[in-house]
């Protein structure tokens, strides 16, 4: 057997000499191995370095470590300098790809070689960790896309523990809270998040990290570090690892107090102008205006009105805790000298809106006008003030102010704007109630001078009647001149008689009494009365009254008086606008529930522009040929809607117009009060 090589027990095959081995072994390995003497020559180096390099070992052996390294020579002359030192070495390395493509990476280890305290050389290991490298590059990329996507969003947003702490924070987020971060990173999402709202955190949380929902978003309240409270959008997701357990939650926080703020407002104003729209009373547009605010924005608020010759100082006070009204009532009294110090004082006297956002206890005492008004304000315990002056169309009525209680809102800037919006509504709206009270007062004065002059009239009108009747049972001047006086008397007197009680019916429909007792009325039995009443009147005037009724008509539910006053009316009408030779037609026809009437005649018509204003209150087509005070049709008008009717006109100039009205059958009226 030959000398270096070892045949097994069966002398089937030879094994290499042990350094043939080990360098078979040297050459399959992926990492690059090499020994280096103390000059820096190589003595040994596996295949690996074609692989890196593109040199086979066999070239590499006695050359200089700089002429394998080249320019990387430089920059690890330190790291060889320590292993000829004795030292051991590691560091990574940006290595060139021999064959082109992206840079390779090594983790290289000098391995010193020393033999009784002296170091002979060293081996070097360098082991391809591009994969590794990469993916950490790759790893370290995706973090940093991700810190630039937290720290640059336009929005709060943190990654939170599964316990619940923060693991990072954002600059928005830390401005929404009004904490730093290194504060925020001390603290839970609990610890900021209104009591109220954390329960509801917590039970979505556990749903997210249990896969039964994908993400959750809501609205909550944070606790800003002063204490304020900011209402925010919450949309959370989870980041899960590789091993699929909850790693992190990803959580956006975008702030929408101003949003609330505004929908709030919006909702307030709306309901500012619901409620004062929907009444003209003058005490209950106070009472609205203070509940409203009392209700959505403020503890306590005080409308105060100022005098004027018809009314006394008002003060309205309301408070939203109802327990308080004691106070409220001591607050409301007014003062003896409107010239004391008092809470509104110089929003009355300047016109100028006032925000005390930390109204102080001495400030507060300053406006006090008697030692029981300061009681009271302390009592009050206002932490914060807007008031503003009512001022509608130049003119001071008053002031408005709502508080805060101190230690819970403080107001600002947009509360003020808030106020300013409510005091015009409210400006316009206690106006317009001052406005109608006048104009009440003015009507009742009116009606009331009204029935007087009716009163004091028809008393000589009357006598004035009686004595035309004593004349005229006198027989001595049977067919003179007296005779024909009397009957002009008679006709005026009537005539007089007439436009008073029109008045009285007008005034009546103003104030909503107008005189209807309705009854079960013969339909056919009144259009013929009327006619007959006023035939002698046609003749006299050379017109033909003609009578047109369907058979079978139904009974109307009417006031039988009222119905003739309307024919009167209508009738008359025709009569002063129908030329002589004319003719003027009565009827009435069933329809569905009612019964349909008309007056029609011949005359000259009534043209478009005039038709819309004929119902109106002393309206006349021709101003220059007065024939009446312009109040017949109205009152015409006003009769048919109290027996819930509809009357309407249709006229074609030069061939005449007709006048149609309707009211409701016997049978309609008692269906409808079954129903």
């Amino acid at each position: 057997m030959q000398r270096g090589v070892f045949v097994s027990s069966n002398d089937l095959e030879p094994v290499r000499p042990e350094g043939e081995v080990l360098r078979a072994l040297a050459d399959k390995i992926t990492a690059m191995l090499a020994y280096w003497d103390s000059s820096l020559r190589c003595r040994f180096a596996n295949r690996a370095y074609e692989r890196w390099f593109g040199v086979s070992p066999e070239a590499l052996i006695g050359k200089h470590l700089s002429e394998l390294l080249g320019p990387l020579y430089a920059l690890n002359l330190p790291y060889i300098q320590g292993a000829l030192r004795g030292e051991p070495q590691e560091f990574e390395r940006e290595i060139p790809n021999p064959v082109g493509g992206p840079p390779r990476y090594s983790l290289a280890n000098y391995i010193p070689d020393i033999v009784d305290g002296v170091v002979r050389g060293f081996y070097v290991l360098v082991t391809d960790v591009s994969e590794i490298k990469r993916a950490q590059l790759a790893l370290q990329e995706s973090e940093e896309r991700f810190r630039l996507t937290i720290d640059e969003a336009p929005i709060g947003m943190a990654l939170v523990a599964p316990g619940g702490r923060f693991a990072r924070v954002n600059r928005v987020l830390c401005e929404i809270v009004g904490y730093t971060e290194e504060e925020l990173m001390g603290l839970t999402f609990a610890a900021i998040t209104h009591p109220e709202d954390v329960g509801v955190d917590r039970s979505l949380a556990g749903l997210l990290s249990r896969g039964e929902i994908p993400r959750y978003q809501r609205g909550k309240r944070y606790i800003r570090k002063d204490g304020t409270i900011v209402e925010v959008m919450l949309s959370v997701s989870l980041l899960r690892g590789h091993d699929g357990a909850p790693r992190f939650y990803v959580a956006q926080i975008e702030d929408i107090t101003e949003r609330k703020r505004f929908e709030k407002e919006q909702r307030f104003l709306s309901e500012v102008g619901l409620a004062l729209a929907n009444t003209l009373d003058y005490e209950e547009t106070l009472t609205r205006i203070a509940d409203l605010v009392v209700q959505d924005v403020a503890d306590l608020c005080i409308v105060e009105l100022v005098e004027t010759s018809e009314e006394a100082r008002r003060i309205k006070v309301t408070c939203r805790d109802s327990s308080r009204a004691c106070l409220c009532e001591r607050l409301s009294q007014p003062p003896h000298d409107r010239h004391h110090p008092h809470l509104l004082q110089s929003i009355l006297e300047t016109r100028r809106p006032v925000l005390m956002q930390h109204a102080s206890v001495e400030l507060i005492a300053s406006l006090s006008r008697s030692e029981e008004y300061h009681r009271a304000l302390q009592e009050a315990e206002i932490g914060s003030l807007v008031a503003v002056p009512l001022v509608a169309r130049g003119r001071l009525l008053g002031a408005i102010a709502w508080g805060a209680s101190r230690g819970s809102t403080v107001y600002g800037p947009a509360d003020l704007r808030l106020a300013e919006e409510l005091a015009q509504r409210a400006s316009l709206s206690i106006e317009n109630a001052r406005l109608y009270r006048a104009a009440c007062r003015a009507t009742h004065a009116r009606d009331d001078a009204l029935g007087v002059v009716a009163h004091d009239l028809r008393n000589p009108l009357n006598s004035i009647l009686m004595h035309t009747h004593i004349l005229r049972s006198c027989r001595e001047d049977t067919g003179g001149r007296s005779q024909k006086a009397v009957e002009a008397i008679e006709r005026s007197a009537i005539r007089m008689s007439r436009l008073i009680q029109d008045l009285l019916d007008v005034s009546c429909m103003d104030a909503g009494h107008l005189s209807v007792e309705q009854a079960r009325v013969s339909s056919q039995q009144v259009v013929s009365d009327a006619v007959e009443t006023q035939k002698p009147l046609a003749t006299s005037a050379s017109l033909e009254l003609r009578l047109e009724v369907a058979p079978n008509l139904p009974d109307v539910w009417a006031d039988h008086d009222r119905l003739t006053q309307i024919f009167e009316n209508l009738i008359g009408n025709a009569l002063k606008f129908t030329k002589p030779g004319g003719r003027i037609t009565v009827g009435a026809v069933p329809a569905e529930g009612e019964v349909r009437f008309w007056v029609a005649d011949t005359g000259n018509g009534i043209s478009a522009e005039e038709v819309p204003h004929l119902f109106e209150r002393f309206w006349q087509a021709r101003k220059t040929e007065r024939r009446g005070a312009g109040l017949g049709l109205p009152i015409v008008k006003g009769i048919v809607e109290a027996h819930h009717g509809r009357i309407w006109v249709e006229s074609t100039p030069g061939q005449g117009s007709t006048f149609f009205f309707t009211i409701p059958t016997v049978h309609r009226v008692a269906e409808s009060r079954r129903a």
